[in-house]
This record gives structure tokens, sequence and C-alpha cells, in this order.
């Protein structure tokens, strides 16, 4: 997900929209966690694949669809529960050819399932209609969007993240439990294009009035990754011939964009194809590549969504020459899409990875000093008023928006910075995509994974990071020493007893060297005699930092 629009690079950040059923924080209700938790109606089985079937009727702004889920039994289950939003109307639930009883509290739906006594994989379906909820301020305050473009043709897409998939479409709605794959078949009006996930496999009339789309996803995908968009759109498709891996096929490119868009998309949508390098060489190849890579204009700025990149930038580039729409909201096919948190309170495992990855490109593109000044650029929009990691088990949405992405990225170039090993950095942050591709984790596994990786004890350090809302302080003093040359008495204060961390300070005039700092003073002698030949290198790293004096 993208940060407020303005400009991107000195904006000040909002909390995420809350869910539909929140409270304020640290508030939650009874539907907070039926929509959060694995609990009893949820844990017992696993969905395989989706059948869903949606038509998109414009001038009522409603839908009329169906999902046939399938799934497999971890154990004994007697009922499932299914997330709905309270806009959308349950006509019936079948199974064998046979309704279902279920009960319904508002967004769940209880369902009375039949007694199984065959094994393997299993199916229910659930028919569906109604007026789905409307944007306020897609993709913030998520839902449907029902618009026109320029033309006056009907423009309508979707964005969901904050709220769940469930916003329109009944499923399991918790982010660990992702399909294996979907097919999605979309009946829009005539004249129309209905665009969604993974590759078009078919199309055709229904009548006169309609005309269906149908679209198959081959990999996993996250619910609230499941988009719809229809417009009257023109097609440009491309092909990425893949630079770092000689065994693929090449990578096919298509670009759904408003008809009278299309020259100047095909000039400016180039650029994808020095992302897909950049994240090709530090990452890995593109993660859905059976799939097919698109980016679909979109009535809204944007959003990750899978195999089908939600485009609404106004083919506008930055300062640094990229259309941060396509760079960021790609990066999420790695980070995000691919890898993906189990709870979204663990959210910042997508956002902080793809804010770094926009780093990332910029050095591929560029320079590494370019790169450090575009991530610097960044860092006066870090607020540190509340923990990244939130609360579990409750659909938590409530964290503060600028610093997962923002913060969470400054964390990652402090590793960087703390390792002073390029080469093997790029190499931790490829081996930690490849080791997780397609699954979805939590924090802690990112931390071990990282410490493992990079021979640091990176425990204490991210801890500190993603569940305090406060920075480390250094605080140090400056005093003569026996020999006349200075004394850097120092420590870090605010953080936990075992938190230690390296920081760079001047040790000899104009030489920088990597101190170990924990939260005991400790002494050093430094190699010059003014205190202006000292400074503390933490334009590389994310701290506050206080001079003190003491009687001592």
């Amino acid at each position: 997900m993208i940060r407020h629009k303005r400009n991107f690079l000195f904006l000040l950040g909002l909390f995420f929209i809350q869910s539909a059923f929140s409270q304020p924080l640290n508030t939650f209700t009874k539907y907070d966690e039926w929509h959060g938790k694995l609990n009893k109606n949820r844990s017992w089985f696993d969905v395989v694949y989706y059948d869903i079937t949606i038509k998109v009727i414009p001038e009522q702004k409603s839908i009329i669809g169906s999902n046939f889920v399938w799934f497999s039994e971890t154990k004994k289950g007697k009922i499932m529960q299914i997330d709905i939003h309270p806009f959308i109307e349950i006509d019936s639930i079948v199974s064998g050819g046979k309704k279902l009883s279920y009960e319904r509290d508002s967004s769940v739906v209880l369902i009375n399932m039949p007694s199984r006594k065959r094994k393997g994989i299993k199916q229910i379906g659930i028919y569906f209609h109604g007026k789905p909820l409307i944007a306020k301020n897609a993709p913030w305050d998520g839902g449907f969007i029902f618009t026109k473009d320029s033309s006056g043709n009907d423009w309508v897409g979707v964005a969901v993240q904050s709220i769940g998939a469930s916003a329109w479409l009944p499923c399991k709605d918790h982010n660990s439990d992702e399909p294996d794959s979907i097919k999605m078949k979309l009946i829009v009006p005539q004249g129309l294009t209905g665009v969604s996930n993974g590759r078009l496999i078919d199309e055709g009339n229904v009548d006169q009035h309609y005309k269906y789309f149908t679209w198959e996803v081959q990999y996993p995908i996250n619910p609230y990754n499941i988009t719809v968009n229809v417009g009257k759109y023109a097609l440009i498709t491309d092909y990425y011939m893949p630079r770092y891996t000689s065994e693929l096929l090449p990578l096919k490119l298509s670009y759904y964009v408003l008809d009278y868009n299309k020259l100047k998309a095909q000039k400016h949508f180039k650029q994808v194809h020095g992302m897909m390098a950049a994240f090709e060489k530090h990452f890995g190849p593109y993660p859905f590549w059976n799939d097919g890579y698109k980016l679909v204009e979109t009535p809204y700025w944007g959003m990750e969504h899978q195999s089908c990149v939600s485009y609404g930038n106004d083919y506008n580039n930055n300062r640094f020459d990229f259309d941060f729409i396509i760079i960021h909201e790609s990066a999420h096919e790695w980070f995000g899409n691919s890898i993906s948190a189990n709870d979204p309170a663990e959210l910042w495992l997508h956002e902080s990875f793809t804010t770094y990855a926009e780093a990332v490109y910029v050095e591929f593109s560029n320079n590494k000093e370019i790169a450090h000044r575009y991530i610097k650029s960044q860092r006066k929009n870090i607020e540190n008023k509340f923990p990244m990691v939130g609360k579990p088990d409750v659909f938590y949405h409530h964290f503060n928006d600028n610093d997962v992405y923002y913060k969470g990225a400054w964390l990652l170039y402090s590793i960087r910075n703390m390792l002073q090993n390029d080469t093997l950095w790029f190499q931790t942050l490829r081996d930690y995509y490849q080791t997780f591709k397609y699954l979805n984790i939590s924090t802690q596994q990112c931390i071990d994974f990282l410490s493992a990786r990079t021979g640091l004890n990176l425990k204490p350090i991210m801890n500190h990071y993603l569940y305090q809302s406060s920075l480390p302080v250094f605080q140090y003093e400056l005093k003569p020493g026996e020999n006349g040359m200075l004394v850097l008495r120092y420590r870090f204060t605010g953080t936990a007893a075992n938190f230690e961390m390296p920081l760079m300070v001047t040790i000899s005039k104009g030489v920088h060297d990597l101190l170990s700092v924990t939260t005991k003073w400790r002494e050093i002698d430094l190699n010059y005699f003014d205190e202006k030949d000292f400074s503390i290198n933490d334009e590389y790293f994310l701290i506050e930092k206080e001079r003190i004096t003491s009687t001592k």
C-alpha cells in the first residue's frame, strides 16, 4: 500500500483507516477479534482454491456473484466461519447440491457443515449480491470505487487492504490463509473490459448487454490482493527479457490503460524494465512469472494487487526521475504479495522492505550516494508515536502509517550500515526473499533470519525499533584525558538493558570507526584535542543523540 498522496517525500502520515468494525486505538470489539483471530471455526480448514464469479452493475453500484471455496481439513470442524461485510446479502450456501443452514452476525457467517465421510478436497458455494462498501478515500479508506473517466465511460475499481477482502467477497478473510490459486470470472457491461489478477484465459459475450473475462492465478494470493477493474481500457503488450536468470522465458508485461492515455503510457511505462532488472538482481526474478505482470490504470493512486498492480499517478515522475507508484507498488510483488505477514499487525514486513526497495532501485539506476540522498529525504517523515508492530489477532490497522514505511526502511538501512559490508547485505536481502517467498511469516522469523545471516545480534535492536515507539538515545560526554587529548564517555539510554548496537564516530581526526555501544557507560581515548573534530555519523543510523556534562 502507498503513503498519502501530495509530496510523498515530505508528507506527514496518517493512521490507516480502521476496520469497518473497529473502535479507537487499543479498543476492540468482538468483530475485530472474529475478523482477526484464527478461532476454532476458522482454524480447522485450509483454503485451497477460490472460484469466483462477479457481475458488476455500474449504474446500480452493485455486484452479484458467487464464490466456490475449495478447502482441506486440518482437523474436524462442525462450523465454518466465512467473513463478509454487512452490506452484502447471502442468497444461499450450498454443498453437494444441498443448501446449508447458517447463522449470521453482522460480518460473520457461521455455516453448519454437513457430515463429511470422504477425505480430500471439499467445496462449498456461496451466492451473494448487494451494494458493496464505497471507498471514501481509496486506497486508504477502502472499498469499491464507481466513477466515470474523462470520456464519460464507467470506471470501476476496488482497494480493500485497510478492511480486508470481505468488504465485498465472502471468504476466509485472514492473512495467514491464502488460497493456492484462484479463478475470477468478471462480467461487465459491453464495451468495457474487466481486468483481474493473473492471466486472461477466456472472454466472450454473455448477452447483448454483458461480456465476461475469465482470469486465472496460479500462485498463492492474499485475499486483499484479489481485485476488480472495469473500464474503457486499451491494452499495451510488452516483454521483459530476464537479465540475471538465463533459464527463464521472457516475462509478459500487460498495461491496461484508459484508451485516451495509450500513447502516453507506452512511453512512460518503459521504466518497468529497469525496475524488473533491479529487483531481479537484488531479490530474485519477478515472483509470479507464469501469471505475467500487469499495470492497470485505476481511479485511485495505487495498490499492490498481485500481478495486477493498480496505477493512478497520472504518468508523473518524481525529482529522482522515476514514477513512485510503479516502483513502490511493484516492489510489493516481492515483499507483501510473495512474502506476506501472518497478521496485519505485522504489516511492517510488507511496507518497510518495500520502501527500502525504492532505495535499492535508485542505487541500481544511479549510484550509492544518490540512493543515500533518497532515503535521507524520507527520514524527516518518521514520527515515533506508536510501535510499528501492533496488537495481533484483532485485524489491527491502528498503526502509525508513516513509520511502518520510513522508520522500517531506516531500520533496514541502519542494519546495512552496521554491517559495513555491502556484499553481505545484498546477499542477505536476496537470501531472505528466496527463503520465504510464497510464504506467510512472522516478525520473529524475520528477526531470526537476519540475525543468523548477518552474524549480528539483531534481536534486541529490532525488538526496540519494532515494539517501542521511541528511538535509542546515544548519550555521550567529551572530557579531557590525562594526556590532554579528549575522552569519549558514552552509552545508549531509553532501551532494554541488553540493547547493543554499533555506531560510527570519529576516533581519530578525520577517521571514522564503529563503536559497540551498550546501555553501560564506556570510555575511549580520542586521538585529537579539539572537540570540533568529533562527530557522530548518525546520518547513516536511526538514533537520537544527547550530549551531557557530568560532575565526574
